[in-house]
């Protein structure tokens, strides 16, 4: 599980640099989760998710309730390191 979320984190971050360089991009905002949000609900559907390819391919490790949405929290969760327990 760490591994899929060490690339979905290179992914959002290579995701974030190539947004950074692209001048026609639509949304000012560095943020993957934010990006993928087109319509500014507050999470990401399945059909969002694909404009992410890695996104969308841990699609259903990210939605750990399986509504068929990733919320802001969810993302951030399962995306941001986790402390080392010893």
């Amino acid at each position: 599980m760490k591994y899929q979320l060490i690339v979905l984190c290179s992914a959002a971050l290579a995701s974030t640099a190539a947004l950074a360089e692209d001048p026609n991009r639509t949304k000012g905002s560095g943020d993957l989760f934010v990006t993928l949000d087109a319509d500014s609900d507050g999470k990401v559907s399945k059909e969002e998710a694909a404009a992410n390819t890695s996104f969308a391919k841990h699609f259903s490790a990210l939605d750990k309730d399986s509504d068929g949405f990733v919320t802001k929290s969810e993302f951030r969760r399962n995306t941001m390191p986790q402390p080392d327990r010893q």
